[in-house]
């Protein structure tokens, strides 16, 4: 075959050959039991990618690279490939290939998974965090505007009324946690691990979602060393039943 043959089994699958191309490579795969096995283990990989979640990011990139490796492994002029005359070599040539596929489809599923929690912290801050609820304390007025600033999108506004509130009322939670989400989904992220660190502190707390919110901010900001942390809190969050813990368990599953 001139051409190489992962493009020529991509081809085939998604309908972009020719009819008198289609033909063609039919007639092929029927005279080439070699060739037939190796598009039957592409075919089974592929299937199983495209039923796999949030596959679309990475697809050509992964085409990419078994491209690539089609090219070295499993060329017709590729020593390893000739083996394939001696029929005595057969079998260890196809283990061979699906061992090389099937490795480089469990690396997928590894990406796959290590991006998954900081997708899903992505959308919690953009489902979950878009609006905050009306809350009742005795400073509701001041804390009211502030949310009420916060869910118009002016957060300019909403960030010095929840950090005033705060420094004239330490006791007040709520405001340091308001203070803290606007930071975050201003991508303000130093500032934001600030204010969850000293709400994850306040130990007085019967519900304290600083250690979760911590966790998904970790996520966002997606600096070396930052999605381990995230996910060790996320882990935590878990084990102590704290708040978030079923998103928490939920991210951690994927």
């Amino acid at each position: 075959m001139k051409e190489n043959s992962t493009e020529q089994f991509e081809n085939y699958l998604t309908g972009t050959m020719s009819p008198h191309e289609k033909s063609a490579f039919e007639a092929t795969l029927a005279s080439d039991p070699e060739l037939l096995a190796l598009f039957n283990l592409y075919s089974t990989i592929d299937a199983e990618m495209h039923n796999t979640e949030k596959y679309n990011s990475h697809e050509v990139a992964l085409r990419t690279t078994l491209q690539r490796l089609n090219a070295v492994y499993f060329k017709r002029e590729a020593p390893v490939v000739r083996m394939i005359g001696d029929k005595k070599n057969y079998r260890f040539v196809i283990y061979a290939a699906a061992g090389l596929v099937l490795t480089l489809f469990a690396w997928f599923m590894f990406l796959q998974t290590r991006l998954d929690s900081q997708k899903m912290a992505d959308h919690y801050v953009k489902d979950e965090l878009a609006y905050l609820s009306i809350t009742m304390d005795g400073v509701q007025d001041s804390l009211q505007r502030g949310i009420a600033a916060y869910n118009d999108k002016d957060y300019a506004k909403a960030l010095p009324l929840f950090e005033t509130i705060y420094n004239n009322h330490p006791e007040n939670s709520d405001a340091l946690k308001y203070a803290g989400i606007t930071y975050l989904v201003t991508k303000e992220y130093n500032e934001a691990l600030k204010c969850f660190d000293e709400l994850a502190a306040k130990k007085e707390l019967f519900s304290n979602p600083g250690r979760f919110l911590k966790a998904i901010t970790l996520l966002q900001r997606n600096q070396p060393g930052d999605k381990e942390q995230g996910e060790q809190l996320l882990q935590m969050v878990i084990n102590e039943k704290g708040d978030g813990s079923n998103e928490a368990t939920r991210w951690l599953q994927k």
